[in-house]
């Protein structure tokens, strides 16, 4: 071990109290979404968890990338992406279940899903955490976890079912390397096709588009 180097630990920098859940709601109000209500506060809880893992006070504090890379959107926050997803995911699954009556979808697990697939960005993030992996990438990575796999264990820790925290880790790249549920697929088209749309129709920095397919072509706005 490097003689200087030091450990860290993915904790809370701040007690979660009702006033950072308020905030969360208020700038989150597709939460309201999930069919069950004490699922949805479990919701609400594993973003103020996160929120408080982190230098961020309020989902709207978050800047509005896809990863720390790109896509970036050219205006706003993340909420713009995260209830976009929200809403999306709803349309796409009603679509199936209108068209084929005979599919069978959890829409607690679904919304609940489409709601925390990126509880974890907060943690990557945030500002000290990155500077600090950008100065010693050797140490402990860069970055230490991506926001997927932070997400699956604050589902985890605050008490989501594990079918939710799974979306949370399967929605993104870690998806390619394990099977995903239904679910899960419907929340993974969901958020890449926001972002896929949002550069087709020029909402994304020219810069951050290159991470998206090649073939893509912004409008101008």
């Amino acid at each position: 071990m490097a003689k200087n180097m030091k450990h860290h630990y993915a904790s809370l920098r701040r007690p979660v109290t009702d006033e950072t859940r308020a905030g969360v709601i208020e700038d989150f109000p597709e939460i309201e979404l999930v069919p069950d209500k004490a699922l949805g506060t479990r919701c609400v809880e594993a973003w103020s968890y996160s929120l408080c893992c982190s230098d961020f006070h309020r989902i709207r504090d978050i800047p509005p990338w896809g990863n720390p890379n790109g896509p970036i959107l050219r205006k706003g926050n993340q909420t713009e992406h995260l209830r976009g997803v929200v809403r999306m995911t709803k349309a796409m699954a009603e679509e199936f279940e209108h068209s084929y009556p005979q599919v069978h979808i959890d829409w607690d697990v679904l919304i609940a899903g489409a709601v925390c697939h990126d509880v974890g960005k907060p943690y990557e993030f945030d500002p000290s955490n990155r500077a600090r992996w950008q100065a010693y990438p050797a140490d402990s990575g860069e970055p230490t976890f991506r926001h997927s796999v932070f997400g699956m264990h604050v589902c985890l820790t605050v008490g989501l079912p594990e079918e939710v925290a799974h979306i949370a880790v399967g929605h993104s790249y870690e998806g390619l390397h394990m099977g995903v549920s239904a679910e899960c697929m419907i929340v993974r088209q969901a958020d890449h096709g926001w972002w896929h749309i949002a550069g087709g129709l020029g909402l994304l920095a020219p810069d951050s588009i290159g991470v998206l397919p090649g073939n893509l072509r912004a409008r101008n706005l």
